[in-house]
């Protein structure tokens, strides 16, 4: 049995594509978060991922379930 880890590339990917398909953009999406714009750019590299509140808030920002934007 394997451990069940996030993929991190594609969960900036879904992130993205979530952003791309809405009606914001990253500064409405850093202002929304309290974040930097820098921080929210890191999420859709895939650098970093959001914490569970701001992932909570992107995916009720966006529309979208939080499964939505996670990639296993």
């Amino acid at each position: 049995m394997s451990y069940p880890v996030i993929d991190v590339t594609r969960t900036g990917a879904n992130i993205a594509r979530a952003i791309r398909d809405s009606a914001y953009s990253v500064g409405d999406v850093s202002d929304f978060l309290g974040i930097s714009r820098s921080n929210v750019y890191k999420y859709l590299r895939g650098d970093v991922l959001p914490s569970i509140d701001n992932l909570y808030a992107l995916s009720s920002l966006l529309n979208v379930s939080m499964n939505d934007l996670l990639a296993a």
